[in-house]
């Protein structure tokens, strides 16, 4: 392998959701190089959403770091062109012009052709940052909207729990009044039953009584009738002697 590794660098890592925001974090070892006893073994940790989209930027990240530590290595190799986050500065633009320019002592058709290639990875790595950070904006504000979903659904499910036992109630309260509307429809009945009782006592008492004042009047007239008559006058018959 390049640069006397005989071992590829060891991804390991893990998924995780924070939020229903997916998450992972990958850890890249370079091992030590056996032709090179100063070269120690290394590692670092990326940070993603996806195990499966983080490969490359791990192993761009390990190739940067690998062109930081070892510069002298590099020269006149494709890697030369890493690390490409300086492609803003000044020296990094004239490095580019220089190996681009066939007009150049130390021009490489093979130098030329990484540059142009690594330009353009470039660029489409800006583009997909890009689109990735538009990725999780859209995740986040799904997110939040599914999580205001669900508590209007979690407050709609609440809101038709409480009508439900509402409408028990009422349901309960409806016919616990039948039931009393009943019970006074039923003792209005018995009571008009007494009233007319009452009435029919009343007439009974009357009767007996209108009935009791005829007997006592007809009581009077025939005692009137029976009592004897006073005659007044004088008589014709002379009395003798010893009559008075």
């Amino acid at each position: 392998m390049a640069f006397g590794y005989t071992e590829p660098p060891q991804y390991t890592g893990c998924e995780s959701s924070l939020l229903g925001t997916a998450h992972c974090h990958m850890i890249v070892k370079i091992p030590p190089c056996p032709s090179r006893l100063d070269w120690e073994s290394w590692q670092f940790t990326v940070f993603g959403r996806k195990l499966a989209d983080s490969w490359e930027i791990a192993a761009r990240k390990a190739i940067e770091e690998f062109t930081v530590k070892h510069p002298a290595e590099i020269v006149d190799t494709p890697d030369s062109v890493i690390p490409m986050k300086d492609e803003t500065t000044q020296a990094w633009v004239e490095r580019v012009n220089r190996n681009l320019n066939y007009m150049m002592p130390d021009y490489n058709a093979r130098t030329a052709l990484s540059f142009c290639y690594s330009r353009a990875l470039a660029h489409m790595y800006e583009q997909l940052h890009e689109e990735n950070v538009e990725c999780r904006s859209q995740a986040r504000e799904a997110h939040i909207c599914q999580k205001n979903i669900n508590d209007t659904t979690d407050r709609i499910r609440a809101l038709k729990a409480k009508s439900h036992a509402r409408k028990l109630r009422i349901q309960e309260l409806t016919a616990e009044l039948v039931n009393r509307t009943q019970m006074v429809e039923h003792l209005e009945g018995q009571l008009q039953e007494a009233h007319e009782m009452v009435n029919d006592m009343q007439a009974q008492v009357q009767a007996l009584a209108d009935m009791a004042a005829v007997e006592v009047d007809e009581d009077s007239e025939e005692e009137e009738e029976e009592e004897p008559e006073e005659i007044q006058g004088e008589s014709g018959v002379e009395s003798g002697p010893g009559t008075p």
